[in-house]
């Protein structure tokens, strides 16, 4: 079975992202610096795969480092007691890249989770990037011998 060449791109495409998802995560979870976040915004997250009975929510926060402000949030799945989620204005530990203050996440950043991610990705790029096997050629079939004794 041949891949089109769709297949091919879009494999590759998804395993980028995965693989740089999973590096976000690795350096967040090794080399990330903890901070405390203010937290702004605390909302149910419904989105289509979602349902109001999974409980998600979405806390959006704000922090600052050097004296410039940055924001992010993070999820918190199946939350049954809303008396655990973090009220506006409360503090949340975060994590954030020293070097990118951009590139920050919730309390649960962790190696783990990037580790998972970039094998994810890194075996999607193969199966991308992996040309496909060639079909056996077709052999010859024997042509009936031309040489008669004459």
């Amino acid at each position: 079975m041949k891949k089109s060449n769709r297949t091919r791109l879009i494999l590759v495409g998804v395993g980028i992202l995965l693989v740089l998802l999973g590096v976000r995560g690795l350096a967040l979870g090794l080399i990330g610096q903890t901070a405390q976040a203010t937290v702004v915004k605390v909302e149910q997250a419904v989105t289509q795969q979602d349902s109001p009975m999974d409980h998600n929510y979405q806390i959006s926060y704000r922090f600052s480092v050097n004296g410039k402000d940055y924001t992010g949030s993070f999820t918190r799945k199946k939350v049954f007691n809303t008396a655990t989620l973090p009220s506006a204005g409360s503090a949340v530990p975060i994590r954030y890249l020293a070097a990118a203050p951009s590139v920050n996440g919730g309390p649960d950043a962790g190696p783990v989770g990037g580790l998972v991610l970039g094998a994810l990705g890194l075996f999607l790029l193969f199966l991308g990037v992996k040309p496909a096997k060639a079909a056996p050629a077709p052999v010859p079939a024997e042509s009936p011998s031309t040489d008669s004794p004459a």
